[in-house]
């Protein structure tokens, strides 16, 4: 799998705020938004070396495991990074999000995602004074 470049990630983003009925620039509900999705989700303490998990069926049901331990960004963060393995993904596994962070293409594209997915250059320009941007 190749990597994707941070164009390519916010294309995704964009794309998947659209698909879902969300505006550019603000923030996401993720547990609305996991509702709306209909991605079974439970919210459950791990320990500390795992983030979630998410998996999904041959007939396109998901499901997503977040560790209620981590912090609520975290879990905002692993939401997102889980999306991208659960409709992004070219063949998804089921997957386990672990602290200790991933190095192949694949987790790196994810955290990509998430980060472009929940910190949109749309709404952090929208938040900056015009005089002070380069």
């Amino acid at each position: 799998m190749k990597r994707l470049s941070v164009e390519e990630a916010e294309n995704l983003a964009i794309k998947f705020r659209s698909e879902n009925g969300l505006s550019l620039s603000e923030p996401i509900a993720t547990k609305t938004l996991l509702r709306k999705m209909k991605v079974l989700t439970i919210f459950r303490p791990l320990s500390e070396d795992y983030f979630g998990l998410s998996l999904k069926s041959k007939n396109g049901e998901c499901f997503m495991l977040i560790n209620s331990n981590s912090t609520i960004g975290r879990q905002h963060f692993t939401i997102a990074h889980e999306f991208y393995h659960l409709f992004y993904d070219s063949d998804p596994k089921p997957h386990i999000c672990l602290a200790e962070g991933g190095t192949s293409p694949l987790e790196k594209n994810a955290d990509l995602f998430a980060s472009t997915l929940l910190l949109p250059r749309e709404g952090i320009l929208m938040g900056v004074p015009s005089g002070e941007l380069f």
